[in-house]
């Protein structure tokens, strides 16, 4: 059973890391550590950092191996999926999850997600800001861990305004250019309605980003080669117009190719 660790803890860790720098640096606690800071939860097993860019990354890193933090080498499969830059922990068996601008390989850290950030400590050299509320739940909801969806109900009771999780969901859909991610999102809100019986108001779009990515993923499993439209609609069984829909929402994320009436799949 690995050890957790409350707000005491997390708050003398940062002052030791913040003596160690030479140079300013800000980083974002997202996660568990962020909620327990918030008295969300009682205690968190992981801190969670989002950093902005591989020189904050590095700054980071040197100081944390002065400290005497070693790198985890091995993960279970929960781990993995996060997909952080590196995960680090000291003697007490503190873990530190750092994640270079990306989080679970899915979201980035957008500038509206700083700007909702909140200060939470700031040393002579370091300054820690906590992710929002409303960014945690969107973090949680594509982490795709069991414990997150115990975690997404609790800041669900606490009150979310759902319409910054709505458009920030349509700010990484730009910011990346893709939306699969949204996929994950909808299995982790299903969870949270079969596990809790809560249903928020962002399903409905969820879903609906759900449905286009699959329609759209079904077209592209029929798309080996080169083909007509008309070829594509007899193949899928679907009618034209309901195959140029899905093609120009392909289109719109760079999945296709089309030439007059041919179409065929990006390298």
């Amino acid at each position: 059973m690995r050890p957790t660790f409350g707000r005491e803890y997390i708050e003398n860790e940062f002052q030791r890391i913040g003596d160690g720098l030479s140079a300013p640096l800000t980083v974002y606690l997202i996660g568990g550590g962020a909620m327990s800071l918030r008295d969300l939860k009682g205690a968190t097993k992981d801190i969670d950092l989002v950093v902005p860019d591989g020189d904050a990354y590095g700054q980071l890193w040197a100081v944390l191996m002065d400290l005497g933090y070693a790198e985890v080498q091995s993960l279970d499969p929960d781990y993995r999926a996060l997909g952080a830059t590196s995960c680090v922990e000291n003697d007490d068996g503190c873990r530190l999850d750092i994640f270079n601008q990306q989080v679970a390989n899915k979201l980035v850290l957008t500038d509206g997600m700083q700007e909702r950030s909140e200060p939470f400590l700031d040393t002579d050299r370091l300054t820690v800001r906590l992710v929002s509320n409303e960014d945690i739940f969107l973090f949680k909801a594509i982490a795709g861990r069991d414990d997150d969806i115990e975690d997404m109900n609790m800041l669900v009771q606490a009150g979310l305004d759902y319409d910054v999780v709505r458009d920030e969901l349509e700010a990484q859909i730009k910011r990346l250019g893709d939306d699969q991610f949204a996929t994950f999102a909808n299995e982790a809100l299903v969870e949270l309605e079969e596990r809790y019986g809560v249903t928020t108001p962002i399903e409905g779009r969820v879903q609906e980003l759900t449905n286009r990515y699959y329609r759209g993923l079904e077209v592209l499993q029929a798309l080996d080669e080169s083909m007509t439209v008309d070829e594509l609609a007899a193949e899928l069984e679907l009618d034209t117009d309901e195959v140029h829909d899905r093609l120009a929402y392909l289109s719109t994320f760079d999945r296709v190719r089309r030439d007059g009436d041919t179409v065929r799949p990006v390298e």
